[in-house]
Formats: structure tokens, sequence, C-alpha cells
């Protein structure tokens, strides 16, 4: 298991809800190949209008686990006590999945959700991946073939940091400082 604090959180702001989708796509095969770990992702999609949804990928949510607690209760309380007892197992282990769904999150902090709802602009989306173990080249390579993508917030160091920025395009290249493609990001 990879050590909290080694994951960061990265942050790419797209101008269309598919090209964050296929960010996702490319940070996964990525992942294959051994250049990235990918924690979580959450996509941030703000409609026109002001209306943002959010779309988790691995966080458990409390209705899930509630379901989930439910389900094993009613199975192991039927098993041990009848009816009766799958009914009051699974109304207990409900509660008891909703409440650690709640307290367990494992991924991208909720309150950092909400902050990045607020942030993104109308029409657009955000893709907010917690990684590790990240190769910078290859993050750079697969970055630059996402023109008008923008940084929108990321923890990582300030030379990655400026690496991404110039993958995007956000900032050019200074010539007479050139960033180490082969470098690691922990």
């Amino acid at each position: 298991m990879v050590p909290q604090d080694a994951r960061r959180l990265l942050v790419i702001g797209f101008d269309d809800p598919l090209k964050a989708q296929e960010f996702l796509l490319t940070a996964l095969r990525m992942q294959q190949h051994g250049q990235i770990t990918v924690h979580d992702a959450v996509f941030i999609t703000r409609a026109p209008d002001g209306r943002s949804t959010v779309q988790e990928t691995t966080d458990i949510s409390t209705g899930r686990g509630a379901l989930s607690g439910g389900v094993w209760g009613l199975l192991i309380g039927t098993l041990l006590g009848g009816p009766l007892g799958g009914l009051v197992g699974g109304a207990a282990t409900a509660g008891t999945g909703a409440l650690l769904a709640k307290l367990i999150d494992t991924g991208i902090r909720d309150e950092k959700i909400r902050q990045l709802r607020e942030t993104v602009p109308p029409g657009s989306a955000a893709l907010a991946l917690l990684v590790s173990h990240v190769h910078l080249g290859d993050l750079q390579r697969e970055l630059a073939r996402f023109p008008g993508a923008a940084l929108v917030e990321s923890d990582l160091s300030d030379a990655a940091i400026h690496a991404v920025r110039i993958a995007l395009g956000e900032i050019p290249s200074d010539p007479e400082n050139p960033q180490n493609p082969s470098a690691s990001q922990g």
C-alpha cells in the first residue's frame, strides 16, 4: 500500500467532458505501463447554466455502503435467526455500512471536491486525479496530446507543476533551464 503522503492531487481542466474522460483512459493506460499510479479519479462537470455534477470513481457512497451492509446483514441474520433475524440484521448492518462509507474517505477529500465544483468554469469539465509514482516525462508526453487543457490545481512539486504547464502549452519551454523528462515524481 502506498503511504498517504506519497499521493498527490492533479486537477486538469478541459473544455469538453469527453476530453476529460479520454484523459482518464490515458492515465489508466499509463498505469498499466507503470508510468503512474492512480488512486482516485473524480469528474467535475459544470453546465453552461452553472449547475455542476460530480462523478466519483472509487469512494464508497453512503447509499452503496448501506446497501452492501444491509444485504450482508439480511443474509447472515436470516441464516442465524430466521426471517425476523434477517430484518433486524439487515437494518443494523445497513446503518453501519452507511456510517463506515461516510467515515472512510480513501480518495480525494469531499471538501476538496466541493471547492472544485465552484472552481470549474461553466461549460467545462475537470478531472481530479489522486496519483503517485508519476513518471514526469511520460505525463508530459500524454498531456501534450490534449490542446486546450489547463492545470487547475496540483500539489505536485514545483518542478513537476512547471513541466505540466509546459506540456499543456500554458508557459513556453525555457531552453536555458530544460526539464529532465525522465525524472519521477513520487
